[in-house]
C-alpha cells in the first residue's frame, strides 16, 4: 500500500472514530434525557391518580370512579386504567391494552417494560392507602411508543450522519493525501536524481511548512553533495597518484630484493664455507675462543641465508611472481625423503619421531618442491618448539585431496593466537622471537603455498599441550598419465632388485645430505646416525661397503682413529680438497667436494 493511501485509511480511520464517538455520546445524553423526561411525566401521572382516586375508592363511590377512569384517556401517554379494591376487585376499568389479557395483567403486581415492534409500552402497579391502611390498588398502562420511535429515528438519522461525515472526511482525506504524496514524490524523485549524481532543481523551497523546511535541508544537502563530492575528485587523483607510486615503489622493492639476493649470497656463503674450515682448527693455530666464535659465524650465517631466502619466496608470491612447477611426483619418494631428512635431527635432539603414510597414495600431480618446502618449515617449527615427547608426520586419503598431518607435543600457541598465526612478521609471541628465533615468514609462506597449490593449511593447538597442523593439497589425479605411473612403478622394482651393497651415512647435515640419501638408496641400503656414538656403535656391530662422512662432523684424530681401527672404506666430504690433511687424503677412499654431484656419488657406491 502507497503512502498515499495509508495517510487517506489512516485519516478516515481517525475521522471516524471521533465522529462517532461524539455522535455515539450526543445520542446516549438525548436517549437518557427523553427516558428521564418520559419517566417524570409518567410519575406524574401516577402520583395525580394516586391523590385523585383515594376517596371514590375508599367510599366505594363507583360512578365518580366510573367518570374519573374514563377521563384518564385525557392524560399524556395512558392507554389503560384499572382500578381494583382491597381484595384485587376491579372497581372500574378502562382496558385498551391488546397486546396483554386483563387476567394476565392483575396475575404480576411488578412495573414493566413491553416492545412490540415500533411500539412500546410501560406497565406501573399502585397501591392506594390511607393511614398505612389499604384501600386498594390500580394498574395503570403508558402508550411511550412515540418517544421510542422518535429515539429509533434517531439512531438511523445519526448512522446516516456518520456516513456522510465519512464519505465527505474520505474525499478531503483524498485531496489532501494526494497533494501531499505529489509532493513527497516530487521530492523523492529529486532524492534520486541527488543519489544518480545529478543537480536538479529542489521544489517546495519557498513553503513554510515542513515541506518546506524538507526541501530547504534537501537543498542545503545538494550544496553540501556538490563540495564533497569535488574533494573526492582531488582526493580519487592524489590517492591514484599515491597508488602509482606504491605499486613503483614495490616494485623497486622486489627488483632490489631479487638483485640483491645474488649479491648477499655469494659473500654468505664465502663466509659459510671459510668459518667452516677454520673452526677445525686443523693447524692448531686458534684457541678456544676462537673456535667458538667461528661456530658463532658459520651459524649465524647459515640463519642469515635461510632469512634471505624466506623474503625473496614472501616477495615472489606476493608480487604473484613465484610459478608452481607441476609433475607426476612419486609421493611415497618424497615422503621418505622428507622423513630422512628430518628423522636424524629429530634423534640428535631426543625426541620420538612418528612416520605414518599409507602405502595407497603412489603419485600425485603437484609441485614437488614447495610441498617439501611445505611441510620442512612445519618439521622445523616441530622441532624448535618441543624440547621432550613426539613428533609425528602423518597423512590421510580424503577422496580427491591428501592431507598432511605435523604434529608435536611443544609449547603449543595460545587460541587468540591462532587467527594471526599465518599472518606475514606474526608469531605466536613477541617473545617466541627473542628465545627460538626466526622472522615469523615460515608459516605465511606455508599459507600462501598450500592456496596457491589449490589447498589450504589449518591449524589446531593449546598452550603446553602441542600443536597440529593440517596440510590439504589436491591430489589432481586427472592430470596423470596411467602409463607412465605404470612405468615408473615398473623402474621402481627393477632398482630395488639390484640393491646389494650397505652404506653407512653420518649424516651431520640434514639439508647438505636430504638428496643424496635419496640418490644412494637406489642403489644400495642406506642407514644413517646422527652422531660420532651411534656411529661407532653400528661399525663395531656390523660391516659395511662405505661410510659416508662430512669433514666437518669431526676431528681430523677423531677421524683418522675410527678408519684405521675398523678398517672402514671411507666416503669424504669436504669444503675444500686442498686444504685437507695428506693423511686424511691416503685414508679416504673417495673425496667429493661440496657442492657435490649427487650422481656422482651414486655410481661411485654403485662401482
Amino acid at each position: 500500500m502507497t503512502f498515499k493511501y495509508r495517510f487517506i485509511l489512516s485519516f478516515v480511520l481517525l475521522e471516524a472514530f471521533f465522529i462517532t464517538l461524539i455522535v455515539t455520546m450526543n445520542f446516549v445524553t438525548i436517549n437518557d434525557s427523553s427516558k428521564k423526561l418520559t419517566n417524570e411525566k409518567l410519575d406524574s401521572n401516577i402520583e395525580f391518580l394516586d391523590q385523585l382516586l383515594k376517596v371514590p375508592v375508599s367510599i366505594y363511590d363507583l360512578a365518580t370512579l366510573d367518570n374519573l377512569v374514563n377521563n384518564t384517556s385525557k392524560l399524556d401517554y395512558v392507554n389503560s386504567l384499572v382500578v381494583l379494591d382491597s381484595q384485587n376487585n376491579p372497581l372500574s376499568q378502562q382496558y385498551n391494552f391488546k397486546h396483554l389479557k386483563l387476567v394476565n395483567l392483575l396475575k404480576s403486581k411488578e412495573n414493566q417494560s413491553l416492545s412490540f415492534k415500533d411500539e412500546n409500552y410501560e406497565i406501573r402497579y399502585k397501591e392506594l392507602a390511607q393511614d398505612e391502611i389499604k384501600l386498594g390498588s390500580f394498574y395503570i398502562v403508558f402508550d411511550t411508543s412515540q418517544n421510542f420511535r422518535f429515539i429509533k429515528n434517531a439512531m438511523k438519522n445519526t448512522g446516516v450522519i456518520i456516513l456522510i461525515e465519512i464519505i465527505i472526511s474520505t474525499i478531503l482525506s483524498y485531496i489532501i493525501g494526494s497533494r501531499l504524496t505529489l509532493m513527497l514524490t516530487n521530492l523523492a524523485f529529486t532524492a534520486k536524481q541527488i543519489g544518480e549524481y545529478k543537480y536538479p532543481e529542489v521544489p517546495y523551497q519557498d513553503k513554510t511548512d515542513e515541506i518546506g523546511v524538507l526541501s530547504k535541508s534537501m537543498a542545503q544537502m545538494l550544496v553540501d553533495l556538490k563540495e564533497r563530492r569535488e574533494k573526492l575528485k582531488s582526493l580519487a587523483v592524489e590517492l591514484n597518484n599515491q597508488k602509482n607510486e606504491l605499486i613503483e615503489a614495490n616494485k623497486s622493492k622486489d627488483d632490489f630484493l631479487a638483485n640483491m639476493s645474488h649479491e648477499l649470497k655469494t659473500p654468505l656463503n664465502s663466509i659459510n664455507v671459510i668459518s667452516s674450515v677454520m673452526m677445525k682448527n686443523r693447524k692448531g693455530k686458534l684457541d678456544a675462543e676462537q673456535v667458538k666464535n667461528l661456530k658463532i659465524i658459520n651459524s649465524c650465517g647459515k640463519d642469515l641465508l635461510f632469512l634471505i631466502n624466506d623474503v625473496l619466496d614472501i616477495s615472489k608470491l606476493e608480487a604473484g611472481e613465484l610459478i608452481l612447477n607441476y609433475e607426476v611426483v612419486d609421493f611415497q619418494a618424497m615422503m621418505n625423503e622428507m622423513k630422512d631428512m628430518i628423522e636424524a635431527q629429530i634423534e640428535q635432539k631426543g625426541l620420538t619421531f612418528i612416520f605414518n603414510v599409507p602405502s595407497n597414495i603412489k603419485y600425485i600431480y603437484s609441485d614437488k618442491n614447495r610441498i617439501n618446502q611445505i611441510i620442512k618449515n612445519l618439521l622445523s617449527n616441530a622441532l624448535k618448539f618441543t624440547a621432550k615427547g613426539n613428533i609425528s608426520l602423518s597423512v590421510k586419503d580424503v577422496d580427491t585431496n591428501i592431507e598432511i598431518l605435523v604434529k608435536d607435543e611443544g609449547i603449543g600457541i595460545a587460541q587468540e593466537k591462532l587467527e594471526t598465526i599465518f599472518d606475514r612478521f606474526k608469531q605466536a609471541d613477541g617473545s617466541t622471537t627473542r628465545k627460538y628465533g626466526g622472522t615469523g615468514l615460515g608459516l605465511a609462506i606455508c599459507k600462501e603455498l598450500s592456496v596457491l597449490l589449490g589447498g589450504d593449511i589449518f591449524v589446531k593447538s593449546k598452550i603446553d599441550n602441542g600443536t597440529i597442523f593440517k596440510v590439504v593439497i589436491p591430489k589432481k589425479e586427472e592430470e596423470l598419465d596411467p602409463s607412465l605411473l605404470v612405468e615408473k612403478k615398473e623402474e621402481k622394482v627393477e632398482v630395488k632388485n639390484e640393491k646389494s651393497e650397505e652404506v653407512l651415512l653420518l649424516n651431520s647435515d640434514p639439508l647438505l645430505f636430504m638428496s643424496a640419501s635419496i640418490a644412494i638408496k637406489q642403489v644400495c641400503f642406506l642407514e644413517q646416525v646422527s652422531s660420532i656414538e651411534t656411529l661407532l656403535l653400528k661399525v663395531e656391530s656390523k660391516s659395511y661397503s662405505y661410510i659416508i662422512i662430512d669433514n666437518n662432523a669431526m676431528q681430523s684424530n677423531q677421524l683418522l682413529d675410527i678408519v684405521n681401527k675398523y678398517d672402514l672404506s671411507l666416503i669424504l666430504i669436504c669444503e675444500d680438497e686442498n686444504s685437507l690433511d695428506d693423511e686424511i687424503k691416503n685414508i679416504s677412499k673417495y673425496i667429493l667436494e661440496k657442492p657435490f654431484d649427487n650422481e656422482k656419488l651414486k655410481n661411485l657406491i654403485k662401482g
